[in-house]
């Protein structure tokens, strides 16, 4: 696939279908993303690949814990509420909410949730871990390395989708995927083949018009 298509059609895809994607290909979308930029090359992310029966019992678990009260979540990077962002920010969210009742229906919600408790159906999620005790320059390198992984994944007619939801319960998650004590999970990206038929994959976020981003100074 084109570069330029690729970057302009990424997308988050809300379910998947029960294909399972062929660990060759795995292997080789985390090769090339490895060739992230890295802060000094210090190159501190690790993966960890969730598939089959493992991410089958780990996607009961998490329906568990989303409908258990007593259950919050706790992820590494805490979760942010709506109200805390600066107004720009809550100004394109409230876009995005007003965009999923447009293309999916007044029920986007329920569906959202619905998908969620079963983890998108991803057929294997990336999980990018740091050092416990990790710079926060390597933020930049995991998010780099995200970019690197769906690009990698779309240029092969995989969908992704990074999400909270891979990653709100990290307790369990550590355990879950045997991170060793001195990795915490940072980030989770669900791949799959998209199922066209779902009505919640219709969800398309727009962007910001390009004056309202960008600044040249001359």
């Amino acid at each position: 696939m084109e570069f330029q298509k690729v970057l302009a059609e990424r997308r988050a895809t809300r379910a998947f279908t029960d294909q399972p994607i062929a660990l060759d290909d795995l292997q080789q979308i985390v090769q090339l993303a490895q060739q992230a930029p890295s802060w000094v090359n210090s190159q501190p992310v690790r993966v960890t690949i969730a598939t089959g029966d493992t991410l089958a019992k780990m996607r009961r678990q998490h329906a568990q814990l989303n409908h258990n009260q007593e259950v919050h979540s706790h992820s590494v990077i805490p979760y942010r509420p709506k109200n805390e962002w600066d107004s720009a920010a809550q100004a394109n969210m409230d876009d995005w909410f007003e965009g999923n009742i447009e293309q999916v229906g007044i029920d986007w919600r329920q569906l959202s949730t619905a998908a969620a408790d079963q983890l998108y159906n991803a057929q294997a999620i990336v999980y990018l871990t740091l050092p416990k005790n990790y710079s926060e320059w390597s933020l930049i390198d995991t998010g780099a390395f995200s970019q690197n992984i769906m690009s990698a994944a779309l240029d092969r007619g995989i969908a992704s989708i990074p999400a909270f939801e891979f990653v709100k319960y990290a307790d369990a998650l550590r355990t879950n995927i045997q991170l060793p004590d001195g990795q915490v999970p940072i980030v989770g990206i669900g791949l799959g083949y998209a199922d066209q038929a779902a009505a919640i994959n219709k969800i398309h976020a727009n962007r910001m018009p390009v004056d309202e981003v960008l600044t040249i100074l001359k």
